[in-house]
């Protein structure tokens, strides 16, 4: 009996002990790369091309409550993502977002955008994705990425 009842408060005490929430491990401001995943028409065909931009871009996510929140991806060179309410999905190692949301290019124009990314918890590597579907004269393809390299 002895035993046991050491046993049973340290169980007892790793239970009270919660994991911290997905949005708390994920919120902050992080420095990117951004890229530009689109197409354009030559000689009748559609050409796929990227364009990188590695200044002058950050994503910015805050905590609306425990597994959601707000996404804001910058770059000088394209605009502005917002994702006001993304959801959260822990899975241990890493979180994943989703919403749809607005990006508004540098020009002022703006589109509805489905906003989703990861983000590492140890290491705090990132990757946000803005697709937008009818972006005109893109051949259906204007993906902008934002991402971070970690060492």
């Amino acid at each position: 009996m002895k035993r046991i009842l050491p046993l049973i408060a340290l169980v007892l005490l790793l239970a009270s002990c919660s994991k911290e929430p997905p949005a708390d491990q994920i919120k902050g401001s992080y420095n990117c790369e951004a890229r530009l995943y689109t197409r354009y028409q030559k000689g009748g065909q559609w050409r796929d091309t990227v364009y990188v931009s590695r200044n002058n871009n950050s994503v910015l996510i805050t905590k609306v409550d425990d597994n959601t929140v707000s996404v804001k991806a910058t770059s000088k060179k394209w605009g502005d993502a917002v994702a006001e309410s993304a959801s959260c999905s822990d899975y241990n190692y890493e979180a994943s977002f989703g919403s749809t949301g607005t990006l508004t290019t540098t020009s002022g124009h703006k589109y509805d955008a489905d906003i989703s990314g990861t983000v590492a918890y140890e290491s705090h590597a990132l990757s946000v994705s803005v697709r937008i579907k009818n972006y005109p004269n893109s051949g259906g393809k204007y993906i902008l990425t934002w991402f971070n390299t970690v060492e």
